[in-house]
């Protein structure tokens, strides 16, 4: 079977017209927001709005002393002994 050219330029042509069709549409997957929203938040604007409270503050300090810990511990320092626990096996008197 003999292949025409004007129907090999005919589905090109229209396959031209179909990919710009597509293309013309806009995408569907973009995240949408509000008018006016920020798709980011800005960082000085969140770092206002932090709270300053004692509870954010002894937070912070826990952390910090949670990093500090962190440290290999000194050689000569007291090593802090478990507490005993009396058995569940001992006799029954």
């Amino acid at each position: 079977m003999r292949k025409n050219p004007w129907v090999l330029l005919g589905l090109i042509v229209a396959a031209l017209i179909v990919a710009e069709a597509a293309a013309a549409q806009p995408a569907q997957t973009q995240r949408q927001r509000a008018p006016g929203v920020p798709m980011a938040p800005n960082a000085s604007e969140v770092q206002k709005l932090e709270p300053r409270s004692d509870r954010v503050e002894a937070r912070r300090e826990r952390q910090q002393l949670a990093r500090d810990r962190s440290a290999p511990p000194e050689p000569n320092r007291e090593i802090p002994m478990p507490k005993p626990v009396p058995s569940i096996m001992a006799p029954a008197r």
